[in-house]
């Protein structure tokens, strides 16, 4: 992301996979993205990449954001029962 920035079209396709574009934003950066409207943190995102939640997964039809313990059992969920 750091090489090639997302434009502000992928960051709009990724947060309707993700439920919202705040769900696309780093933790640490969201107070500072609090009092903007979506499309303003649509054009923070797409300009600057440290502000995305990395890791994204793309599980197959789920993507995932972040790996926290709750993301970590989805995955584990979904590769249980694809066996």
């Amino acid at each position: 992301m750091f090489a090639r920035p997302l434009t502000e079209a992928e960051v709009r396709a990724l947060s309707k996979r993700l439920g919202g574009v705040r769900e696309l934003v780093a933790p640490k950066h969201r107070k500072e993205l609090e009092g903007l409207p979506d499309a303003e943190v649509v054009k923070d995102l797409a300009h600057s990449p440290a502000h995305v939640r990395r890791p994204l997964i793309d599980a197959g039809g789920a993507l995932y954001g972040g790996f926290t313990k709750e993301v970590r059992e989805k995955l584990l969920g979904e590769l249980k029962e694809r066996r």
